[in-house]
């Protein structure tokens, strides 16, 4: 197949990437958490309460619009806490860790002779099944969704992502054996999505296409991926899963062992070692990154710099989050620089040249300074310069900001998630929080139908 590029984008000159391809072990974790208001929409059914023991796979809580997708238990312990937000929405679910060796038993299934309906039983009933995520709305996908395909993404074009392919190394016979659990799913087919060069010739099997991408940031993500090659849509439910996540699920049908395991990246320009480590699901990473930090002030971002969550212990949400492959470092100082936007040497980057440090530096210390306030929206082609999709940047974010629900639905915006307007959200000049007007209006069209 032809290689998939993306004309248009931008790959941050963060500093802060790994340097070594080993991966250090930080295995020695205290406590874990599940965060539940991770998955966009859920309404929590506590299975446990504090102080109950638990094992590895021990089902915690389940959507209460989907009981059968289960959310289990990442280590083998006791409930510390249950903690709670607005509206008594269940914040976090967190386990002192005695240990991840005392597990729930899991039937073993033969793939060759199991029905679509057993396979997803089982997968359901592991706790691994919030691996998957549909589009539209990108949310955990439903227990009753028929997807019309499924993207695997193998290549991550977030600044300072790690690479895939050496973060699964040596999980090759689990890659398999995952993709095919994952046909069991679809009457389409399994869409794996890597970079340009790499080559997946032994995994593959029947019903799995592999498709190259190339380019700038986003070329990889699974927004671009299903865009280019299973689009969404109101009536096309298309689910996507990541690589590692994949090697779990082959883990699990192969062993009869649930994963506990996970490797990160741990990046950014305050870190003060990046590097690879492997630590476990849902570790609480403000004290396994204690001390790794260069600033004074350190913002902890579950995910990329571009559209992660903060990692925030007053808010107990200072675990790894599901999905995550990454934790970035950032300084949180924010200083004001006197007529700092006059300055033609400012050590931050700029799209629009109007700065010099572009020409002469390669890398830039990124910190979490908007360097701006709020204005309006002014349509001067930054929305554009960096939307390789199909998509009216511009319109769009316009039909965001004023609540167009029909407007935004007509321009795309269901088959769009945080991660694909991000980039417009660096290059705007307003300040605007397009991420979060996206999300709420998501969540809008969803109530409404």
């Amino acid at each position: 197949m032809a290689t998939i590029k993306a004309k248009r984008g931008l790959d941050l000159p963060i500093h802060g990437a790994p340097d070594s391809d080993t991966v250090v072990d930080r295995l020695d974790v205290r406590r874990v958490a599940l965060m539940p208001q991770q998955s966009w929409g859920i309404k929590v059914r506590l299975l446990v309460q504090e102080g109950d023991a638990v094992k590895v796979g021990t089902p915690l809580f389940v959507d209460r619009r989907d009981d059968g997708v289960v959310y289990s238990s990442p280590a083998a312990g006791r409930i510390a806490a249950i903690h709670r937000g607005h509206r008594r929405a269940v914040l976090s679910v967190v386990i002192d860790v005695d240990g991840f060796d005392d597990a729930e038993p899991f039937e073993a299934v033969d793939l060759l002779g199991a029905s679509r309906d057993e396979v997803r039983a089982a997968l359901m009933t592991s706790g691994l099944w919030p691996a998957l995520r549909r589009r539209p709305y990108d949310k955990v996908a439903g227990s009753t969704d028929d997807p019309v395909g499924i993207v695997v993404q193998a290549h991550d074009s977030s600044p300072l992502a790690p690479d895939l392919r050496k973060v699964i190394a040596g999980r090759e016979d689990d890659l398999a054996i995952g993709l095919e659990v994952l046909k069991k799913f679809t009457d389409g087919n399994i869409h794996l999505c890597a970079k340009d060069g790499e080559n997946f010739g032994k995994v593959m099997g029947e019903g799995t296409l592999v498709h190259h991408f190339d380019g700038p940031h986003p070329s990889g993500t699974a927004g671009f991926s299903i865009h280019k090659v299973c689009p969404a849509g109101p009536k096309r439910v298309v689910w996507h899963i990541g690589l590692q996540d994949v090697c779990d699920i082959g883990q699990l049908f192969r062993s009869g062992r649930r994963p506990t395991t996970r490797v990160i990246a741990v990046t950014g320009p305050a870190a003060k070692e990046p590097k690879l480590i492997r630590t476990r699901p849902g570790a609480d990473m403000a004290a396994l990154l204690e001390g790794e930090s260069t600033a004074a002030r350190t913002r902890l971002v579950n995910g990329s710099c571009l559209w992660g969550d903060k990692i925030d212990p007053e808010q107990h949400v200072e675990f790894l989050g599901r999905w995550n492959t990454q934790v970035t470092i950032l300084e949180d100082d924010v200083k004001r620089d006197l007529v700092g936007w006059a300055l033609p040497v400012s050590g931050r980057f700029t799209q629009t040249n109007t700065v010099w440090d572009k020409f002469f530096r390669k890398t830039f210390k990124y910190d979490t300074d908007t360097n701006g306030s709020l204005r309006a929206i002014v349509p001067m082609g930054h929305y554009e310069s960096v939307m390789p999709m199909d998509v009216l940047a511009t319109q769009l974010i316009k039909s965001l900001a004023s609540g167009d629900l029909e407007g935004a639905e007509k321009l795309g915006v269901l088959e769009l998630a945080e991660e694909d307007l991000a980039l417009c959200q660096v290059v705007d000049p307003s300040k605007i929080a397009i991420t979060d007007m996206l999300r709420e209006m998501l969540t809008t069209i969803e109530k409404e139908g």
